[in-house]
């Protein structure tokens, strides 16, 4: 299950100069609509987020234009798609001033990976299709690219991570001529990995132990609205850190408590022993709380690579038909996916 080229890169952050263009051009971007004032806080709190990325202020070049938008496209999804076609139009890529400057380059891309969550899928495929074909024509350009690319939509701790908007990238990489196949194995491992469970998608069925000695599936467990599926491995610290943090959360513990959540843990040690729990000390060792369901992998979950777990722990919320809600999350974004559930569908008392 763990694989060298699935490592994603951790890196630290630091402040860095946020563009003074992006703010007026998602406002504009989003005044087509009603809502504009939620939307443009979550696009100004991501962007005040990824301020927080390094770049080094002697090396920052001025921003590429901005494309005008035409009148007649009216929605968001609308001006975002033509914002994200066009927003490279001004740039040569044999300006290799410009192109090999990392500042330059990645200033620009925080940029344009800003306008990413405003755009259909589609819009952002043609777009990343449009952007990796012109850099082909400087193949130290294209590189710094692809790198930046992966820096903040895949590498840990990133404001801007996101596995579907990091595809496209990955897509491009894969197949370009430009590369040779030793330069094209790490983004294939990487796609390949990344179409495994997407959100929407049924997560894939596999056979585990039962603290009892049997053995059942992941579809046949059966679930509550909501469950947390969680790859781990007793002796990790960052495990038993992930476990201690979710058990303290009250709403977590009372959705478990109503019936509105399932915590299936998987033991990927393989070793055919389950965790044991203790009521008074759920934290204690290697030990899972009262209420969580314990189960050990059996080695098809390894030799499929049906799920390929970047860390421990690596959590996927479900739901009831073991959909794939959020996929490789962090403990922080679980419990913020049930608060939201529970406000949108709050328990009615009795």
């Amino acid at each position: 299950m763990f694989h060298p080229l699935r490592r994603r890169l951790i890196i630290p952050y630091h402040p860095m100069k946020t563009s003074h263009k992006i703010f007026p051009l998602l406002c504009l971007l989003l005044a087509a609509t009603s809502g504009i004032r939620s939307a443009r806080q979550s696009s100004q709190s991501q962007l005040r987020a990824a301020s927080a990325t390094s770049i080094a202020p002697d090396t920052l070049a001025p921003d590429l234009p901005l494309p005008a938008i035409p009148a007649s496209l009216r929605t968001p999804h609308e001006r975002a798609s033509y914002l994200l076609a066009h927003f490279w139009d001004g740039m040569s890529f044999a300006d290799t001033l410009r192109s090999r400057n990392p500042g330059f380059m990645e200033q620009n891309l925080v940029n344009y990976l800003s306008l990413f969550p405003h755009a259909p899928a589609e819009a952002r495929t043609r777009a990343v299709h449009l952007l990796m074909q012109r850099a082909e024509a400087d193949k130290p350009a294209y590189l710094l690219l692809a790198e930046l690319a992966e820096k903040y939509l895949y590498a840990t701790g990133s404001p801007m991570q996101s596995e579907e908007h990091f595809i496209p990238f990955l897509e491009e990489t894969a197949r370009t001529p430009l590369l040779d196949e030793t330069e094209k194995s790490r983004p294939r491992f990487l796609l390949a990995a990344a179409l495994k469970n997407r959100p929407g998608t049924t997560a894939a069925d596999f056979t585990y132990h039962t603290p009892e000695g049997n053995l059942q599936t992941l579809h046949a467990t059966p679930s509550a609205p909501r469950l947390l599926l969680m790859f781990y491995n007793p002796d990790c610290t960052h495990c038993r850190q992930a476990i201690a943090l979710l058990h303290d959360d009250g709403l977590f513990k009372q959705m478990l408590h109503d019936g509105r959540l399932t915590v299936l843990a998987i033991n990927t040690e393989n070793d055919h022993e389950s965790p044991t729990r203790h009521e008074a000390r759920p934290r204690s060792g290697n030990e899972l709380p009262d209420g969580w369901t314990a189960g050990t992998a059996t080695p098809t979950l390894m030799d499929n690579e049906l799920y390929v777990l970047p860390s421990m722990p690596t959590l996927y919320l479900l739901d009831q038909e073991k959909h794939v809600l959020l996929k490789e999350a962090l403990p922080e974004q679980v419990l913020a996916r049930l608060a939201e559930d529970n406000r949108n569908h709050p328990r009615h008392k009795e």
